[in-house]
């Protein structure tokens, strides 16, 4: 067994019924071009690579009365047919099904009682098939820049030379005593854990909790963030989508068009993430003015970045997305701006770290979702950004699955409160894929905001 650490337990007390702690990635194959393609195939490849993964057979044990932080042990009942499953989109009926049934999948929590992960092999009308993945963010953040889908899903077995993993688990179990009893030991050893060991203790002890647990939170219950999220001069204005959760989502998925984005950034001189930011900022407004929300000050979006750090690759940058401005070069030229005043700041990492990440896309998700957690932005609060937007490059290569050719990959992240709209783009080969994801009662329909998008990458290549 293994004690979670201190930042995968805050990733496990952040997690409420609306803001749910995991992320997913879907993609997109053409079976037609795999005899060998089925869900057979791919439970037993799946099965085979759990051994190339181990954690993904590690479940949580609570400590007695959670008077300390969980651990991780091996799933003595482990189950591979629980967490791989074949389902389909319906051929039938009105509006988008497949949407539908993935915002489905992503908003359900993990079962706490199973290792946290599944995947579901989801048949597509038009003959294709769609690989679903959803991980949660504590599972991602115990083996740190390491892809959890890959492994399940690649042509070969992957290689995890060169990233780091989670310290192994034992294999030996510990009943509740011993659990207590390291629980007792740990407190121990630092004041402020002894604290925090007495508020947890008073809780679960009715009669003495409500006299002494006041004075003890007021000095030791307080999480303590280990990120700050600085704003700078820029300020975001409070939109209708910053506000509390609900539980359910909407999620849109579409493709961009990629000889217009290429030509966009050759021609300008830009990086590729300036450029999607650039069609993001110009499809918010043209969204925004059509349902007459358009605010007089420019949204500003959390993206994430690589920095020069060991033990955190992936940093944020707040930018600001120009949508007070219909001019699509100042926009551009606006954003390019900030991220080279950022950029000049930090180390530039090498093309090949940055496709790493994109194939553990789940990763980059989930600290941008943890990032918004810990910055307290929730409706009661100012949010410091409205929108989050993952962008990433990808492979230039064409990849499959069990011979079956990608033909997209969409990246859903989690949503907090406070943040209830995230865009994520990924590349890879010959599409560029787009997802949008949204608190269903906030945002009504995702489609008319995934054309504005479109349709403002065409209008800055025209221009």
């Amino acid at each position: 067994m293994r004690q979670l650490t201190a930042r995968e337990a805050a990733l496990l007390r952040s997690e409420t019924p609306t803001n749910l702690g995991h992320s997913s990635v879907y993609t997109v194959v053409d079976r037609s071009a795999a005899p060998d393609f089925d869900f057979e195939h791919l439970f037993d490849l799946v099965e085979q690579r759990l051994a190339a993964v181990p954690e993904l057979r590690y479940r949580l044990r609570e400590v007695p009365l959670r008077l300390d932080r969980p651990w991780w042990e091996h799933d003595d009942r482990f189950d591979p047919s629980f967490h791989i499953r074949h389902i389909g989109v319906p051929s039938s009926g009105r509006g988008d099904k497949e949407a539908a049934l993935i915002a489905r999948l992503h908003e359900r929590p993990l079962n706490r009682e199973r290792p946290l992960w599944e995947l579901y092999l989801i048949d597509r009308p038009d003959g294709t098939a769609g690989i679903y993945v959803k991980v949660h963010h504590v599972l991602i953040e115990g083996i740190t820049g390491l892809d959890l889908v890959t492994p399940l899903t690649a042509a070969e077995s992957p290689d995890r030379g060169g990233m780091s993993t989670a310290r192994p688990v034992l294999d030996e179990p510990m009943t509740d005593q011993q659990l207590l009893a390291e629980a007792a030991m740990s407190q121990l050893r630092s004041p402020v854990r002894w604290g925090r060991f007495g508020v947890s203790l008073v809780r679960n002890i009715p009669v003495i909790g409500p006299q002494i647990l006041p004075s003890l939170a007021a000095q030791w219950a307080a999480p303590q963030g280990d990120v700050d999220v600085e704003a700078g001069e820029l300020t975001a204005p409070r939109m209708p989508f910053n506000r509390a959760l609900g539980a359910s989502r909407k999620v849109s998925l579409t493709s961009l068009p990629v000889g217009a984005l290429r030509d966009i950034r050759k021609r300008q001189g830009a990086r590729f993430n300036d450029v999607v930011l650039a069609a993001v900022g110009g499809g918010l407004r043209r969204w925004l003015i059509d349902r007459a929300e358009l605010p007089v000050d420019q949204l500003v979006a959390l993206a994430p970045i690589l920095v020069n750090s060991v033990d955190q690759p992936l940093g944020t940058a707040l930018i600001g997305l120009a949508t007070d401005t219909g001019d699509g070069l100042a926009r551009l030229d606006s954003i390019r701006s900030q991220m080279d005043d950022l950029l000049a700041t930090v180390e530039a990492h090498p093309v090949d770290t940055i496709r790493r990440l994109y194939q553990a896309s789940p990763a980059v998700a989930a600290m941008a979702s943890r990032l918004m957690a810990r910055t307290g932005s929730a409706s009661r609060f100012h949010p410091p950004f409205n929108v989050v937007v993952v962008s990433v490059p990808g492979e230039t290569r064409q990849s499959d699955v069990l011979g079956a050719p990608v033909l997209h990959r969409f990246s859903l992240p989690a949503l907090v409160d406070g943040t209830g709209l995230s865009i994520c783009v990924l590349s890879q080969a010959e599409s560029v894929d787009l997802c949008l994801i949204a608190d269903r009662e906030l945002i009504d329909d995702l489609d008319p905001l995934a054309d504005a998008i479109r349709a403002a990458v065409l209008e800055l290549d025209a221009l």
